[in-house]
């Protein structure tokens, strides 16, 4: 089994709808890049949909007819099941320092030269992405980052908080955006919006950024809480910001990694 101290550990999941323009869809070219993770035994991060339970692997072969990839198994046996259970398995990968993401459904274990493996259909379409500023860190919890947003999102209905900045809870964040999750029940930007004149509450201190809202997305918390999540890029970040943006990002990932 591959060593789990390596980097890819530290991978998280894209946002594909912000990255559709780095997908591919060629059918030659997906066997292609496949083959070449097989060739450098790229240790492949899996994480298990829906839920929240992932696992390293490598990308052992494809069929003779390259219409099905077969993965290494997790030696979890309680992993292995809930990943032949699933609905999907997301793949997340780096080679040659490129970022690579896929999804794999109809999975089934089959034997490979006395081990178990998992196969599936190979994927119609693959996330491959070089730019390291569309890199996204999942913000810790414990971190509570924050953004302050003045006169953007308020009580619906509520046109005398207009004018009162607001505390935004930071779920991701990267040198070209990040994502606010807001409970549902307030009034938000609509997709395109500018938001101006925000403060991102990093560790090091405060940094003034212009946001423009991409995407919005819904989802259910444990506590049966409803949120909505906006994807923001930023406006015209000076580069002492996305410095500082790089370096916590750079930071944190360090913090994750000892821990694990």
């Amino acid at each position: 089994m591959p060593d789990q101290t390596d980097d890819t550990l530290a991978l998280e999941p894209l946002h594909e709808d912000e990255l559709a323009h780095y997908l591919l869809r060629g059918r030659q070219q997906i066997r292609h890049l496949l083959q070449d993770m097989i060739d450098a035994r790229a240790l492949i991060s899996i994480h298990i949909l829906p839920g929240s339970l992932s696992f390293l692997s490598t990308l052992l072969m494809l069929s003779e007819d390259e219409e099905w990839l077969f993965l290494d198994a997790s030696p979890s046996e309680a992993i292995h099941r809930r990943a032949l259970e699933a609905e999907r398995l997301l793949c997340i990968t780096q080679l040659n320092k490129i970022r690579i993401q896929f999804r794999v459904s109809g999975i089934t274990e089959v034997p490979l030269e006395g081990r178990p493996a998992l196969t599936a259909p190979l994927p119609s379409e693959i996330l491959r992405l070089q730019r390291r500023d569309a890199f996204r860190l999942v913000v810790p919890i414990s971190h509570k980052l924050k953004c302050l947003l003045p006169e953007s999102i308020r009580e619906t209905g509520g046109a005398e908080n207009r004018d009162k900045a607001v505390e935004i809870l930071v779920i991701d964040v990267s040198a070209s955006g990040l994502s606010l999750e807001i409970p549902v029940g307030k009034t938000v930007p609509g997709v395109g919006d500018t938001i101006k004149d925000c403060s991102l509450k990093l560790p090091g201190g405060l940094i003034s950024v212009n946001l423009e809202v991409r995407n919005h997305g819904r989802r259910i918390l444990g506590d049966g809480r409803e949120m909505i999540r906006l994807g923001c890029s930023f406006i015209g970040l000076p580069t002492h910001a996305a410095n500082q943006i790089q370096r916590y990002i750079y930071q944190t990932e360090r913090e994750i990694r000892a821990r694990l």
